[in-house]
């Protein structure tokens, strides 16, 4: 019986503390993560590069056409761009009115050949993408 109170306390004192802190919140700093819909599916980019910060905060108050993300794929999963393996570079990540076809997909396209997209395209500027959420952590 002991073991099991002690058991349950470590289990709800673990819950508790995972749900007082998120670690995306910890984890970012300096930019702006944008989150846009592709054609039904969602992919983040936190933003640092002063110049494009400005562009989303346009964007999201209706002041630009700039809607394309436009960035360069980096191998590697990160807490915010779940559940996809790569991310957009938070530096080299611009916003576009028009761009090359090369670049448009989805990001499930990334995910499915990674090394072509990272290797051969280097960016990914999906021309359907809808901001639909912008946190700023500046």
């Amino acid at each position: 019986m002991k073991r099991e109170a002690l058991l349950l306390a470590g289990l709800t004192a673990l819950l508790l503390g995972s749900s007082c802190t998120s670690s995306e919140s910890t984890e970012l700093s300096g930019g702006v993560l944008a989150t846009f819909d592709v054609d039904g599916e969602r992919f983040s980019v936190f933003i640092t590069n002063p110049g494009t910060v400005e562009q989303v905060l346009a964007l999201s108050k209706g002041q630009s056409d700039a809607r394309i993300p436009n960035g360069r794929i980096l191998k590697g999963e990160v807490s915010y761009n779940k559940p996809w393996h790569w991310h957009l570079d938070s530096q080299d990540t611009q916003m576009a009115d028009v761009t090359v076809e090369l670049c448009d997909g989805r990001p499930s396209d990334v995910e499915n050949n990674l090394d072509y997209w990272v290797d051969t395209v280097f960016r990914f500027c999906p021309w359907s993408a809808q901001l639909v959420d912008l946190k700023d952590y500046r």
